[in-house]
């Protein structure tokens, strides 16, 4: 595929994209992640000798996935930064207190790896690292309506938990 080309279903595709990405992510990430899919498709373009029928469709799916790829990225980036139970130190002089809420503290670690991948990523952006729905939405690829089905599933187990221990 020629430069022209590109350049033709750059004028042609590029408003669609920024359109799509703007429902999805970041104002200030929107310019990168149109050109990230151009670059992708072009890299893509350069290594199949046949011509993409429908670059619409091409395109959209590239962009699914690069939305995917960055969610993925925040997941591990904030598994990266999970402290382990044990490490926490927990106030307090009573050794009773303290074994009650590192029990407390176990069972919310249990229900969280029980938790459906999505659901997890969902609730520790919230919680641990603050994010909020919009942010998490962008970063997931979620409506928000999905930010608040998988928040509100979190917290309904959480509170199961703190209830019937």
């Amino acid at each position: 595929m020629g430069d022209a080309a590109l350049a033709e279903i750059y004028r042609a595709h590029a408003p669609g994209l920024l359109r799509f990405f703007a429902r999805r992510a970041e104002r200030q990430d929107l310019g990168d992640l149109v050109n990230e899919s151009f670059l992708r498709f072009a890299t893509a373009q350069a290594k199949c000798p046949t011509k993409v029928e429908n670059p619409a469709a091409y395109l959209t799916r590239i962009a699914i996935n690069l939305l995917r790829d960055r969610a993925r990225i925040t997941v591990r980036r904030s598994f990266a930064r999970h402290v382990s139970v044990d490490d926490v130190p927990i106030a307090g002089d009573d050794p009773v207190a303290q074994l009650e809420a590192r029990d407390q503290i176990d069972r919310v670690q249990k229900t969280l790896s029980r938790f459906n991948p999505r659901t997890r990523a969902v609730f520790l952006a919230r919680r641990l690292d603050g994010l909020s729905h919009k942010e998490i939405a962008a970063r997931t690829g979620l409506s928000g309506k999905g930010v608040e089905y998988h928040m509100a599933n979190a917290i309904r187990h959480l509170d199961r938990i703190r209830r019937h221990g």
